[in-house]
């Protein structure tokens, strides 16, 4: 088979059309029927849903691998892992971690074999330029002092990974550091950070931002001091991950800021994904902590959050069932908006990268198969 035929996610909405693939990317895509000759080497899924890959730009780990410390095998096998639920591309999600743990990972990320699971199109570090007394869950060994110097020696320790990287720009000399990341060509993501509406700014005044898991471990809302979430409420952030998995952010949140005319266009989702997720283990260690599960969620010994445990698919199939979300809202934040950040997925056009995934039913984003670069995933 060349392409599919079936409901394909076209316009925002889901409609009858076909598409073809070649060398991994979509050649031609079209509503209605597709002609005799092209019919007859298309898979014919009938009136099924086929909606474009997942894009998770935070994903730590799935199915018992840790992104920061699996070997080269053990990679691979949490890439397919991941592909077979739905997520086509992602970012690897890193802790603050020392320098010689960084290159260690890099050198087995370097070794693992990338083809037959999804794509890692690189690393976003939550740190290591970060607010301590914001850090949450995340280990303090590995916390730097921002300097120039200092970025250029995290850069280096990545080994060419570093796509992202969760930042307080509060910090004294951070933009120092921060401009050392941008000429690297690493995004910077405001987080884990006591930043107010004015540092927000000061880091945005030489070039975009993001934001990582909007309204965790940052200031909250006031009247008196917006911060990061206010900031991004504004449309002053190209890029705000949330994670949707209506604890870290209740379903209301949730609903508001999807859709909000500012922030919803660049509200993206995030798994934040710990390294048992997709596993049935109810008590499993992460981080260095001994973390149980919690639903979707993963809870420390006093209970405080420390990340999601299911798929960024099914986290968005839940938030459609339980009506914080409509599909179109869901697909926008779950493959569009963070398929337009990675660049050349996330939507059914031409040159786009052929990651579709047939979603089970009338409703809802339950997947049932996919397909990266045209190839079907199996496990």
């Amino acid at each position: 088979m060349t392409g599919l035929r079936a409901r394909l996610w076209l316009r925002g909405a889901f409609r009858p059309g076909w598409l073809r693939w070649e060398r991994g990317r979509i050649a031609e895509v079209g509503e209605g029927d597709p002609s005799k000759r092209a019919a007859a080497n298309l898979l014919d899924l009938g009136r099924a849903r086929v909606a474009p890959g997942f894009v998770d730009s935070l994903l730590h780990g799935y199915d018992g691998v840790d992104c920061g410390g699996g070997a080269a095998e053990e990679l691979e096998r949490m890439g397919v892992a991941i592909a077979a639920a739905g997520v086509t591309s992602y970012y690897a999600g890193f802790y603050p971690e020392a320098l010689p743990t960084l290159r260690r990972a890099a050198r087995a990320w370097h070794q693992r074999d990338a083809k037959g699971g999804a794509r890692c199109e690189g690393w976003h570090v939550e740190g290591p330029f970060l607010a301590p007394e914001y850090r949450g869950q995340l280990p303090n060994d590995g916390l730097m002092t921002p300097s120039a110097a200092a970025a250029r020696r995290f850069v280096a320790a990545c080994g060419g990974w570093l796509k992202m990287a969760t930042f307080a720009p509060e910090l004294p000399d951070a933009i120092d550091a921060a401009e050392a990341l941008r000429a690297a060509g690493v995004m910077l993501s405001i987080g884990h950070s006591r930043a107010s509406w004015l540092d927000c700014e000061s880091l945005a005044a030489n070039g975009p931002v993001a934001v990582t898991h909007l309204g965790n471990r940052v200031l909250p809302l006031t009247a008196r001091e917006p911060g990061p979430i206010g900031f991004a409420m504004d449309g002053r952030a190209q890029w705000v991950g949330v994670i949707p998995d209506m604890v870290h952010v209740a379903p209301e949140t949730l609903s508001l800021w999807a859709s909000s005319e500012r922030l919803g266009p660049r509200l993206m989702a995030q798994s934040d994904c710990l390294s048992h997720a997709g596993l049935p283990a109810e008590s499993f260690c992460s981080g260095g902590k001994t973390l149980k599960r919690s639903g979707a969620v993963a809870l420390d010994e006093n209970d405080a959050l420390a990340g999601t445990l299911d798929a960024l698919p099914l986290l968005l199939h839940r938030c459609v069932r339980d009506g914080a979300l409509d599909e179109a809202q869901a697909i926008r934040i779950g493959c569009e908006t963070p398929g337009a950040l990675f660049g050349h997925r996330g939507r059914f056009e031409k040159g786009m990268f052929a990651d579709c995934v047939l979603l089970r039913g009338a409703r809802g984003l339950e997947v049932e198969r996919v397909w990266i670069g045209g190839k079907e995933i199996t496990r």
